[in-house]
């Protein structure tokens, strides 16, 4: 059955094999002043002048982790916890949660073309989409057309989506032979897998 485009981010589902479980999350601050909607499920960088979270542009080489919420005061309120940081509205700096574990295993959409078996192994980009900000989650997929063995992009294939395996799935997604199919990807380049220092 042919797949229907539909996009989440990258949304966590368990960890490489021989790696422990690591269900902590990172936090870190986003600026108050940041008008850019982070969603749940976007990839996130760390601004290189202040340290704070903010959404990856398209591609970016160097990941700190994948935006999982944030609790933030709204000016004149309460703290309250968020899916997404609306890009306005706090009193003071919110505080980002980030699964950034170096053996997380992410299921993602394809942006176009799916993932194949034959590209296990290689190394893709991401296209960060735009979110939805009625659930607050990302509509980042994989940017399949970045496909390559260059170490330096942020994720690596680990496996197609399909109805059968160790990611089955049933109904949408499942169809490599089609656009908008589902992969598994790890991390590649991020803060904490890559050789060269973050300066």
């Amino acid at each position: 059955m042919a797949n229907t485009q539909a996009t989440f981010g990258f949304r966590h589902i368990g960890y490489l094999p021989g790696g422990a479980p690591d269900y902590q999350l990172a936090t870190g601050l986003i600026a108050s002043a940041n008008t850019t909607k982070i969603f749940r499920g976007d990839p996130v960088v760390l601004d290189a002048t202040t340290g704070k979270v903010q959404q990856a542009a398209n591609n970016t080489v160097n990941i700190f982790g994948i935006f999982d919420g944030c609790m933030y005061t709204p000016v004149g309120g309460t703290p309250q916890w968020s899916p997404m940081w609306p890009g306005a509205g706090a009193a003071s700096d919110p505080t980002a949660y980030i699964i950034n574990a170096p053996n997380a295993l992410f299921m993602a959409a394809a942006l176009n073309t799916s993932i194949v078996t034959a590209n296990i192994g290689e190394n893709v980009g991401f296209a960060i989409g735009t979110g939805n900000t009625a659930n607050g989650f990302s509509a980042a997929t994989v940017d399949q057309s970045t496909l390559n063995t260059t170490n330096t992009l942020p994720f690596r294939v680990v496996q197609p989506v399909t109805s059968q395996g160790n990611f089955a799935v049933v109904g949408n997604g499942n169809d490599p032979s089609t656009p908008y199919g589902w992969c598994i990807v790890a991390f590649n380049n991020q803060n904490y897998k890559q050789l060269t220092g973050v300066a």
